[in-house]
């Protein structure tokens, strides 16, 4: 039996090959040459001539490579990857990967041992996808995010620190009759639960959105269970439906908004809350299917995932899994409060992954949460503020670290000196020069030369640990 790790390392790596290949097909670049994520857009626009004439081969070839790399690895891929032990975290909420997810991400594995990222490729293969606009766009921009963690795929390490899994969402949503039902069960459960109405079906929910519109928008509204792209959790119903109109007329094709405005205004509410639960609902099997932690990155996705943990819904019962002080921790680093910390660098962060500096750094992390009461781990606002006090403590420790080691080499470099200069007083007096000769002063540079190397290497490991780096990137106002 083949070593689960190294099957999934292989098929992960196989993949990552696939779409590097792709996207220098389509760009003619690498993804870090052709742009940072937070450029992709503008470079994207003003490349948009040459990637035109590229694009109709590059995509052909990546449809072709890996719908015959899925069909023959990623079932494998799957139920191997399950055998994978240590703290997982499950990324989930949405079937894109973006620069918000890519920092999100970057962030969790200095704490985690293995994030998990639903493969945001595949959605674009398992159907036409006829209601996006820019399917093709979108989904080069979702391989551009992903490449940039290629050095961590690549990398010799003991357990991935990243693992891109095929899950099938997109398939599941048309073919699957078990998945369909759950979805509508999960909707049901939370307009009932906020509805206050036992509305045990879809064809229940329908009925009561048509025959009481305006109690329905005015409860969304109240509670804000309807959330525009981009827009705030607390914007009202009506100025959020203008953002996700605005928005949809960007993105979506002319098919998809003739439906949609046949659509009454509580059809359309109802439609954008079945857009956000959805993926939450994949998030949450994931999680089950991985024995891990569900990993939101946007505050929106956050919100409808804090609306399930309100109902009590079943499906999040079943992850008994998530214990309050493992949960308290991953929403808190998960804040905007810690955004500062996925300011690393890939290399810096592969390099810190191979030294296994997530296993202390997280064990300190879980110390500090495991300080506050029961009560208060479900303010993130309180945890976090708990993990930056521990984060400022830690790097004060490493400074202290790093006076004192500073402190500690002057000291012998001065006694080397005084030694040096009673050498050379010594070769002045005639009585005592036959004895000295070089030997003093050669054996007196050799062990400045050592001592010297000795600090730098104190020095070097001092400032590549862990808080070393973050003390470095961390905000002096935090």
């Amino acid at each position: 039996m083949k070593d689960p790790i190294k099957v999934v390392t292989e098929y992960q790596r196989n993949l990552f090959n696939h779409l590097d290949e792709f996207f220098i097909r389509a760009t003619g670049k690498s993804a870090t040459e052709f742009s940072t994520t937070v450029t992709f857009d503008d470079v994207i626009k003003s490349s948009n001539h040459e990637i035109t004439s590229r694009g109709e081969a590059a995509f052909s070839w990546l449809d072709r490579e890996l719908r015959g790399f899925y069909a023959q690895e990623a079932s494998n891929a799957f139920s191997t990857a399950k055998q994978i032990g240590g703290m997982k975290l499950v990324l989930g909420g949405s079937s894109r990967f973006l620069h918000s997810h890519l920092t999100s991400v970057s962030t969790s594995v200095l704490y985690s041992d293995t994030v998990l990222v639903p493969d945001p490729v595949m959605p674009w293969l398992e159907k036409e996808r006829s209601e996006e606009k820019f399917r093709h766009i979108l989904l080069l921009k979702s391989v551009h995010a992903l490449l940039h963690l290629k050095p961590l795929v690549d990398s010799e390490l003991r357990y991935p620190a990243i693992l891109v899994f095929p899950s099938w969402e997109k398939t599941l949503e048309d073919k699957d009759e078990y998945t369909q039902k759950a979805i509508w069960q999960l909707v049901a459960d939370i307009l009932s639960y906020y509805l206050g109405e036992n509305l045990e079906s879809l064809e229940d929910v329908k009925d009561y959105i048509n025959r009481n519109p305006e109690n329905f928008l005015a409860v969304v509204d109240t509670n804000h269970l309807f959330v525009a792209p981009g827009g705030a959790i607390e914007e009202r119903l009506v100025d959020a439906l203008d953002r996700y109109e605005t928005e949809m007329e960007t993105w979506r094709s002319q098919e998809w908004l003739n439906s949609y405005k046949k659509l009454p205004t509580q059809g359309r509410v109802f439609n954008g809350v079945v857009e956000r639960l959805a993926p939450l609902y994949h998030l949450l099997e994931n999680a089950d299917e991985f024995e891990g932690y569900p990993l939101l990155c946007i505050d929106q996705q956050a919100h409808y995932y804090k609306m399930i943990s309100a109902t009590n819904s079943a499906k999040l019962e079943k992850l008994g899994i998530l214990e309050s002080r493992t949960r308290a921790l991953v929403d808190a680093l998960s804040s905007r409060r810690l955004r500062w910390l996925g300011g690393l660098s890939i290399e810096t962060i592969t390099r810190l992954r191979e030294d296994n500096e997530n296993v202390d750094f997280r064990r300190r992390l879980y110390e500090a949460v495991g300080r506050l009461r029961e009560s208060v781990l479900g303010n993130v606002d309180k945890v976090a503020a708990e993990v930056c006090h521990e984060l400022e403590s830690a790097i004060t420790d490493h400074e202290k670290a790093q006076r004192y080691t500073q402190k500690k080499y002057n000291r012998i470099h001065g006694q080397t000196a005084i030694l040096a200069i009673g050498g050379a007083v010594g070769a002045l007096i005639p009585a005592l020069a036959p004895f000295l000769g070089v030997a003093v002063p050669f054996a007196l540079a050799v062990k400045y030369g050592r001592d010297k190397v000795a600090e730098l290497i104190e020095k070097r490991k001092l400032t590549q640990s862990l808080v070393g780096v973050l003390s470095t990137v961390r905000p002096q106002n935090n």
